[in-house]
């Protein structure tokens, strides 16, 4: 069922900005929280040789992006969550300020743990359709 109460869509809007601060600030601890802890996740990016078929290979990935890797704020649009027991789906643009086209097409497949929003899945993709 798609999400219309502005106040369950905040509580996805605080995930969101959980997660793009855990890059925001480096932080691969936090970053991991967010993540189902039986490591088994997919996730597929929009930058060459970065896929992950579990959440450790993705953590390396992403340990070494924060290294060297630039990062800049992201701005998200056009969201739509869908939301169905303890499983939602995110999906929304993403752009980046100093590239803004194509924008990033975005889909986080989130699972409830005990309480707390897990992600299980991410898929981004720039969109063949904006140039």
């Amino acid at each position: 069922m798609k999400i219309t109460d502005p106040n369950e869509l905040r509580e996805f809007q605080v995930f969101l900005d959980e997660y793009n601060d855990c890059f925001y600030q480096r932080d691969l601890k936090r970053l991991k929280n967010l993540y189902a802890s039986d490591g088994d996740i997919i996730f597929f990016d929009n930058h060459e040789d970065c896929d992950s078929q579990d959440l450790d290979d993705h953590l390396l990935k992403v340990l070494k992006f924060f290294e060297s890797g630039k990062i800049e704020e992201i701005l998200l649009e056009d969201r739509v969550i869908y939301r169905h027991g303890d499983g939602a789906c995110i999906i929304m643009r993403c752009r980046y300020p100093s590239k803004p086209k194509p924008c990033v097409r975005t889909t986080l497949y989130l699972e409830k743990h005990d309480n707390f929003w897990k992600i299980r899945h991410i898929h981004y993709s720039f969109d063949p359709n904006e140039q």
